[in-house]
């Protein structure tokens, strides 16, 4: 079954449990919610093989999916979320991963050694590189000194993510650290910290992501007299949204293609012959991947994850939801260009 196929059967399941849900979270009847989030998750992790999490504040209830670093199941999270359904919007937010300072954060209480941490009891040191546009950061809490260091680092990353979400931590965050003591310099305590790196983001001007799907890296392959005419063997200038997928490809190996493929959906590229003018086919392969995200992704039968320009061939990537939808538009869309997009996927 596609992925887009899951998402409906999920939701559908969703809105008849939806009720019952909701009566259960403001009666605060653990039993029920339990065993409703066992149905829900059956169908959930058919399709991510990830965990979902439920909950409810004055009234308001959030879904959060949690696909942390795993690009792959962030795709089929953000594709979900798109396709919430409309009659939820007025009762239910949904997350497509882990937000920053959520109601689960605000109300987390560590206790550790018989005593209580919160967020206001862990320090976040860091320096900022704007070379890289990014942090690198470590932080100190009194907890640490009775811990080994990985579960230290296993409880910094775990409170840096409910207090400042997964997408910051993917696109400013380049290395997290602990010490086992205070340091001089920029600090902050863990509960503020989200409000100082959002003001450093825009006093620096970098990208704001909408969430981790949204993060653009942009890289050169090779010296021009190495590289091949073949196709996806001549790229020259590559931006993904998927790094370890292309730098799978780039060795022709197939892992990641084909765990996407078991989930129910199909990494691929349309390709064509470009002019030669390197500065106009930049500009070209941009425009078009942008007005194919609009017309493929309006339809969640797929999305476009990034690109290349070759020595001969220009390429747009895509993540697809529901392929036999995807071949039925791609003769639509090429009906009204001057050159033909040709369809190729990656676990071929």
């Amino acid at each position: 079954m596609s992925l887009k196929k899951l998402a409906f059967r999920f939701w559908k399941t969703f809105m008849e449990e939806k009720n019952n849900l909701e009566k259960a979270l403001l009666n605060q009847d653990q039993k029920e919610i339990d065993e409703i989030k066992k149905i829900l998750g059956t169908y959930f992790e058919e399709m991510t093989n990830c965990q979902l999490d439920i909950e409810e504040e004055d009234g308001i209830f959030e879904l959060t999916f949690l696909p942390e670093q795993e690009k792959n199941i962030q795709f089929v999270c953000a594709l979900l979320k798109k396709m919430m359904p409309e009659s939820m919007k007025d009762k239910w937010i949904v997350h497509a991963q882990i937000p920053p300072l959520s109601q689960k954060a605000m109300n987390t209480v560590l206790r550790i050694e018989n005593q209580d941490y919160s967020a206001d009891d862990f320090y976040v040191f860091y320096e900022i590189d704007t070379n890289n546009r990014c942090l690198n950061i470590e932080l100190y809490c009194d907890a640490f000194s009775s811990m080994e260091p990985m579960k230290a680092m296993e409880i910094a990353v775990y409170m840096l993510q409910l207090f400042i979400g997964e997408t910051a931590i993917e696109g400013y965050i380049n290395h997290v650290d602990v010490i086992d003591h205070k340091k001089e310099g920029n600090t902050s305590v863990l509960s503020f910290f989200y409000e100082i790196l959002i003001d450093i983001v825009v006093e620096q001007k970098w990208t704001m992501y909408e969430d981790s799907t949204n993060i653009y890296r942009a890289f050169n392959v090779n010296e021009e007299e190495n590289i091949s005419q073949n196709l996806r063997e001549d790229m020259k200038l590559i931006s993904t949204l998927h790094p370890l997928l292309i730098s799978e490809t780039l060795q022709n190996q197939t892992l990641i293609s084909n765990q996407f493929f078991d989930l129910g959906g199909e990494f691929g590229y349309v390709y064509y012959e470009h002019s030669k003018n390197e500065k106009r086919d930049i500009v070209i392969r941009q425009t078009l991947e942008k007005k194919l995200n609009e017309i493929l992704y309006s339809h969640n039968s797929a999305r476009t994850i990034g690109g290349a320009i070759g020595l001969k061939y220009a390429y747009i990537d895509l993540a697809i939801f529901d392929k036999e939808e995807f071949l039925k538009i791609l003769p639509l869309i090429n009906a009204k260009l001057s050159i033909p997009l040709h369809y190729q996927a990656f676990n071929l």
